[in-house]
């Protein structure tokens, strides 16, 4: 399992961490206060950590995530991707705010860049070579 000690003891090297397991954003009470995995991404040099606040069934975060990479390899912002995964699950009938509101992004709004191939894969549902 990987652990805040892990992540603050590496240099990261991404602009996004994306964390969708159950409790990811959740703090550990130590000594010197509470820290998130989320703090220990960024304090590592994440630029954004984004990050499940409470639990929600896998098919809810499956559904959730396919979405926002959907939008993220489109070109779209992290936040705004985020902002578009969400509004379809409440228009796809898990409108419930225990299943679309779990998440949050930590940090910078960023934006990653797909080759055009890659972006065609995630259209069509075929893989890339490199895949």
């Amino acid at each position: 399992m990987l652990t805040m000690a892990d992540v603050s003891r590496v240099k990261v090297r991404a602009k996004l961490v994306v964390l969708s397991c159950c409790h990811s954003g959740s703090g550990e009470i130590r000594a010197e206060g509470v820290i998130g995995i989320a703090r220990a991404f960024l304090g590592s040099g994440a630029r954004s950590v984004l990050v499940a606040l409470w639990a929600i069934p896998d098919s809810a975060t499956e559904k959730l995530m396919s979405r926002f990479y959907e939008h993220l390899i489109e070109g779209e912002s992290a936040s705004e991707s985020l902002h578009q995964a969400m509004k379809w699950m409440r228009k796809n009938g898990l409108n419930k705010v225990s299943l679309w509101a779990s998440f949050t992004l930590i940090g910078d709004d960023v934006r990653l860049e797909f080759d055009k191939q890659r972006q065609d894969s995630v259209r069509t549902g075929r893989k890339t070579p490199t895949e």
